[in-house]
């Protein structure tokens, strides 16, 4: 199954022109079954009051959980969503420590034809020692977790912050280079990760370009160590 994260930067690129038609169209060609995606708004006046979890999710027919961190108004929202072709079975977002800007872990329980797996997508604070607290109670989650996890999303941190998690956790980055990022057009940071449970295997794993956000995405090809039957196209 292939699995992609990816901080969309509300559908606004770098030239602060709505993206969303592009993200739709790299989604459509990556095909990904499940996806984790930070930074999306919903009925927002500068992305033109869209839906965009949902839109998203039609491009490839998903379910979707939206979990958002922030209220910009009455309607409007910001956070993490998870799209998946797989049903989702149960969704919870969870409030991460940190004093600054408000933080979340989206946990969604999937139902895929081998039996349970956990999708858990975050976006880390922009403060080392705030992100050390969340780290570290993401390590509670996923140390709790019952089934294979997949964790993903935008940790604004090199690899050495995220060694709290690595009794649980591979970084699919780690088995297929280093590859940058940030930022989408000259990228030098690695900042945006999957990381997986012992039970899956990472297969392959890629950034393509796109300039619909100031980030590139990660895509991993991952296989669980039982056989999984992938979903239709």
């Amino acid at each position: 199954m292939k699995v992609m994260t990816y901080n969309v930067h509300s559908c606004i690129d770098m030239h602060k022109k709505n993206s969303l038609a592009r993200i739709v169209d790299l989604i459509k060609k990556e095909k990904p079954s499940i996806i984790g995606l930070n930074e999306i708004e919903t009925y927002s006046p500068r992305t033109r009051f869209a839906n965009q979890p949902k839109i998203l999710a039609g491009a490839r027919n998903m379910m979707f959980c939206y979990g958002p961190a922030l209220k910009l108004g009455p309607f409007k929202f910001f956070g993490n969503v998870i799209l998946s072709r797989y049903p989702i079975i149960e969704s919870k977002n969870i409030p991460l420590p940190g004093n600054r800007e408000r933080r979340c872990c989206l946990r969604t329980g999937l139902h895929v034809p081998t039996g349970g797996l956990t999708v858990l997508c975050t976006h880390l604070g922009l403060d080392r020692s705030e992100r050390a607290l969340q780290i570290a109670e993401l390590r509670q989650i996923v140390k709790a977790e019952k089934h294979p996890v997949i964790l993903m999303g935008d940790f604004n941190c090199g690899t050495d912050q995220l060694a709290p998690l690595n009794e649980f956790l591979t970084d699919t980055g780690e088995l297929f280079g280093s590859t940058p990022t940030y930022p989408y057009d000259n990228p030098t940071d690695r900042i945006d990760y999957i990381l997986i449970s012992p039970q899956i295997t990472c297969l392959d794993l890629s950034s393509p370009f796109s300039d619909a956000s100031d980030h590139l995405s990660v895509i991993a090809e991952l296989e669980l160590l039982k056989p999984i039957e992938s979903v239709p196209d």
